[in-house]
């Protein structure tokens, strides 16, 4: 858990997206996105921008990477991302992703994403995703390892 709030705090659009650590175990994680509205992507509608929506499920995604992997550390850049939006959240409801990295090869990561409305988690989904990152090992001094 630690390791991932750390994570958000150190890179600057999660800061800016207000994504927060609900859970992180070996299984994956779950992040919540607040509703703001400056995130909103629709001022008619109120609705949350779906590149907020994307950025969440894509940060949550290499934080469940990270929780695969622990106690290892690696960097995990997304190598391929794909999400289906299936309905426009509610106006006024956070975002919650849950991610399970399924899969882990020796140089590909393969995790499964689901957001939902805050409170309907058992509901409809809002978007689902699935996605591979690769797999940088780091060496002591905590640069890339070839």
């Amino acid at each position: 858990m630690d390791v991932c709030k750390r994570s958000l705090e150190t890179v600057r659009h999660s800061r800016m997206l207000g994504l927060q650590v609900l859970s992180a175990e070996e299984e994956g994680v779950r992040l919540r996105l607040p509703w703001r509205e400056d995130l909103v992507g629709n001022p008619d509608t109120g609705v949350l921008h779906g590149g907020a929506v994307f950025a969440l499920m894509d940060h949550a995604g290499g934080m469940a990477n990270s929780c695969r992997l622990y106690p290892a550390v690696e960097i995990t850049p997304t190598i391929d991302l794909r999400i289906d939006h299936l309905h426009a959240p509610t106006p006024g409801k956070a975002v919650i992703c849950d991610a399970t990295c399924y899969r882990l090869s020796a140089h590909v990561t393969f995790v499964r994403m689901t957001a939902w409305e805050e409170g309907d988690e058992q509901g409809e989904p809002v978007a689902t995703g699935q996605a591979t990152y690769t797999r940088m090992k780091l060496d002591r001094s905590g640069r890339v390892a070839s």
